[in-house]
Parts: structure tokens; C-alpha cells; sequence
């Protein structure tokens, strides 16, 4: 499911305010997911085929549990609030914190 949010796009500085995970790649060895996320003006401009604005790759710690589906878990990480004292790197990470996932 998309991702509804406000975001400032690091490359231009225009605002986007859906995100689609595109795609999802889980590394068992190191236990991280990573999630490409692209952002687009609205859901309008997406579904309208126009492309997007802005797009990400964000590690996320841990992997789904078994039988999960990967995309799932990425959009519940991703919404997610950051933990108490998270370095400031890691800010990208967390930049769909408070996001609705939407229909």
C-alpha cells in the first residue's frame, strides 16, 4: 500500500505527498531490509503515469517473521516513530515516520 506524507525531496526541495515502496530486497546475513521507495506529487500524478519526483533506498534493521509478506513489513518500519535518541544520520530512515498507509 502507498504511503501518504508530506516530504521535502532532498534533490529539488518540492514537495511530495505519496510514496510507493517499488521494491524490496531482504539481506538474511546482515538482517536488513531495504526498501526503494519513489515519491510522487500526488496519487493523481501517479496514477497518471507521470514519474517520480524523487526516489530513495532506506535499510531498515531486522527482517519480516516468517510468512510475512516483505512489502508489509517494509511499510510498517517505515511509518514507524524513531526510537528515543536516534542519531542524526539517520534521518532518512525515519522520513516517513507518522505516514498514513493508504488504499
Amino acid at each position: 500500500m502507498p504511503l501518504q506524507k508530506d516530504y521535502e525531496t532532498p534533490s529539488t526541495g518540492a514537495l511530495a505527498s505519496y510514496h510507493v515502496i517499488q521494491q524490496v530486497s531482504l539481506d538474511y546475513v546482515s538482517a536488513l531490509t531495504t526498501a526503494t521507495v519513489a515519491s510522487y506529487l500526488s496519487k493523481d500524478a501517479k496514477d497518471a503515469g507521470r514519474f517520480a519526483m524523487y526516489a530513495q533506498q532506506i535499510q531498515i534493521a531486522g527482517l519480516p517473521g516468517s510468512g510475512s509478506d516483505a512489502r508489509d513489513f517494509a511499510e510498517e518500519q517505515l511509518v514507524a516513530p524513531a526510537p528515543d535518541g536516534a542519531p542524526p544520520q539517520t534521518a532518512s530512515r525515519y522520513a516517513f515516520t507518522g505516514a498514513q498507509i493508504v488504499g
